[in-house]
């Protein structure tokens, strides 16, 4: 009975996501905050986990819709290099609160004649609160709502012009988060299934009338233990980004629908996990034409303290 209200779920959350000029475009992805750690469900009273993650991001592939286009060179490449933080608090059995925070190292772009432009600076803070509706032994079902708020509702500028949206390391703007998140575990045959769902809407303008669009993002993962220090997964993820606004404006050149494989390898000692993720994409399908990322790589540290 329980696998079945998985199954069940599962199909909900994807027909939830199937309901919802020639010019250059660069709308880079950012950095994904369930960062392939299955470690986000509920926590026991009073305990604290801890994730710190490092994440690198790659991409120099132009793709229209879902063509690539080896015809046009205006970025050299774009890139991102961040770090981000996940403070979770078991509140009580049934609700855990998570503070997420993030730090863009660099977020860069080259163009082929040879112009380079960076910038760094904090990504958008989250409080979220999670409630447990089903927590047994061997499976969770988890829904979440939380606030993405800015530092700063003004995006970085150069020169009095604000510089274009992939390279701004916050959207300067608030919105809503909602969390799904779903565990089935088999330990006769050490083997573990998970569908962690998240979706950010009910975005607003900033301070130069800008608003990005809603992303929905469905991760599965399969998890296998391989001895009690090693644990391998392989994840699933989809993410599906819809247009941007400027002035009610919808933006050419943002939106799209991607897949990734994600093999994973996590590494226990001392209640420490390390795990180490590596992003293998598997399908473009943009609006117009934009820069797509190429690969991916995750660093991730988890830790849980009890008190």
């Amino acid at each position: 009975m329980i696998i079945s209200i998985f199954k069940t779920l599962k199909y909900i959350v994807v027909l939830c996501l199937l309901l919802g000029k020639n010019t250059i475009y660069a709308q880079c992805c950012s950095a994904n905050p369930i960062v392939g750690s299955s470690n986000i469900g509920l926590l026991s009273k009073n305990t604290i986990r801890e994730i710190i993650f490092y994440r690198y991001n790659y991409s120099d592939t132009y793709y229209e819709e879902t063509r690539k286009r080896t015809d046009i060179h205006y970025l050299h490449y774009s890139l991102y290099s961040y770090i981000g933080n996940i403070i979770s608090y078991g509140l009580s059995r049934k609700i855990t609160i998570d503070l997420e925070l993030g730090y863009y190292l660099k977020k860069s772009e080259l163009t082929n004649s040879g112009r380079k432009l960076s910038t760094h600076g904090l990504n958008n803070g989250i409080i979220t609160a999670k409630y447990g509706l089903v927590k047994k032994t061997n499976f969770e079902c988890t829904i979440g709502a939380g606030l993405k708020f800015p530092f700063s509702q003004h995006p970085i500028e150069l020169n009095g012009v604000p510089l274009s949206m992939s390279l701004q390391p916050s959207t300067n703007a608030f919105g809503g988060v909602f969390l799904l998140f779903l565990h089935q575990n088999f330990p006769e045959k050490k083997f573990r299934l998970f569908l962690i769902h998240r979706t950010e809407t009910f975005n607003s303008y900033n301070a130069i009338y800008y608003m990005r669009g809603n992303a929905f993002l469905t991760n599965i993962f399969f998890s296998k233990t391989i001895n009690e220090k090693w644990t391998a997964f392989l994840q699933l993820r989809n993410e599906i980004r819809t247009r941007d606004y400027l002035y009610d404006k919808a933006q050419l050149g943002t939106g799209n629908v991607l897949f990734f494989l994600s093999p994973q390898i996590n590494y226990t000692i001392k209640g420490f996990n390390f795990s180490l993720l590596y992003d293998i994409p598997l399908y473009r399908n943009v609006h117009e034409i934009q820069i797509v990322s190429k690969y991916g790589i995750s660093i991730i540290c988890t830790k849980d303290f009890n008190f």
